[in-house]
């Protein structure tokens, strides 16, 4: 590999991938809540939302890549220190923003009286169910996939590239192509298309990106592959909020069909990313100096919480965005509130992890 790597052991592409996707987490939601208010395509404010958004869907799919490129790479010695150090932090985070959130929402948002004993009960039910708040669905399962790395680890290590080129492309076949395929049948003849042999559990869902991002960050691939997955990913940013537009102006309703996470457009996004910051790597860390090493290695940090924390600074910072808004207007207030709730959100990550007790409840110990 040809990898600039800070003295601190820091991949500065990694670094900037995880910088831009907690980014895109945030415009994910700063703009969704004005393209589910209105069904009128049409407006300024919706185009501009429906661009932002769009332009945003690789990040879940990169943080899976991140991960499977920095966990899969050393070897699982002890299955209860790898669930110590990895997982239990996780659930830690889990249970701790869980209650958060259920809190603030029961108590703060629906201005309920509810008694600690029936809280603490519909806690429970919705804590196992992950019906507590939205972006919590992303510690399950990335909590899923880690419990599978002592086995997965050995199986990635254990294939030549060859095979996991292999994997790659039944597991893209089975996810994305196939998933296209029947959302297309589905909105055409308003019936489901399901072939059996297509239900392959191992090829199917985040496990895939997980080791996608393994495969990209370890081997090198050939120009020509390289330059396919680039383009694609550059027709994908121009595509998904034309596509958008026009398959949510047949449904009536938005349509997410080219917002989801395994959509064909949101694939090579993703990849396409993965690999332009990778080629970069080296002249970008040429021409960065320390300092700003240093402030991208903290930031990249502090992705995971602000991740946990930045729907709460959402709420308490953000300027509403209205429907009948104009572009310039909607586009001011979407570039204020990113910039604010990143902001705050990283201020107070930063303020809490002054004390190890609070960033180990919090954060799982992650600064």
């Amino acid at each position: 590999m040809n990898n600039a790597v800070l003295k601190t052991n820091r991949i500065i592409y990694i670094d900037l991938l995880r910088i831009l996707s907690i980014l895109a987490v945030i415009i994910l939601h700063i703009t969704a809540t004005l393209l589910t208010s209105t069904n009128d395509f049409n407006t300024a404010s919706w185009w501009v939302s429906n661009l932002f958004n769009s332009s945003a869907r690789f990040a879940v799919p990169v943080f899976f890549m991140i991960s499977g490129a920095m966990i899969l790479r050393s070897e699982v010695k002890s299955y209860k220190t790898f669930f110590l150090k990895r997982i239990m932090p996780l659930v830690v985070s889990l249970v701790s923003w869980s209650l958060i959130y259920s809190i603030f929402t029961q108590y703060y948002l629906q201005k309920s009286t509810m008694g600690a004993g029936e809280f603490l009960l519909s806690f429970a039910y919705k804590f196992i169910l992950d019906r507590n708040y939205i972006h919590l669905w992303f510690l399950y399962a990335i909590i899923a996939i880690y419990l599978t790395v002592p086995l997965i680890s050995r199986m990635v290590k254990a294939c030549t590239e060859k095979e996991l080129r292999y994997y790659l492309l039944l597991w893209f076949t089975v996810s994305i192509a196939y998933r296209f395929i029947t959302d297309c049948v589905l909105r055409i003849t308003s019936e489901s298309l399901y072939v059996p042999i297509m239900n392959i559990p191992l090829f199917m869902g985040y496990l895939g990106y997980f080791i996608l991002g393994y495969y990209l960050f370890h081997y090198e691939i050939s120009r020509k592959l390289k330059n396919v997955l680039f383009n694609l990913g550059i027709v994908s940013f121009f595509l998904t909020p034309v596509a958008t537009y026009f398959a949510s102006m047949y449904s009536g309703v938005l349509d997410e069909m080219f917002y989801g996470n395994y959509s064909v457009t949101t694939f090579f996004m993703a990849a396409g990313l993965f690999i332009l910051f990778k080629e970069k790597d080296v002249a970008i860390s040429a021409k960065v100096n320390d300092k700003v090493k240093r402030l991208v290695g903290s930031i990249s940090k502090a992705s995971f919480s602000i991740y946990l924390i930045h729907l709460l600074i959402e709420i308490m910072v953000s300027r509403r965005t209205e429907v009948e808004g104009s572009l310039v207007e909607t586009t001011v207030t979407l570039l204020f509130n990113l910039g604010a709730v990143f902001v705050v959100s990283y201020i107070l990550v930063k303020i809490l992890n002054l004390n190890k007790i609070v960033t180990n409840v919090l954060f799982g110990g992650k600064g």
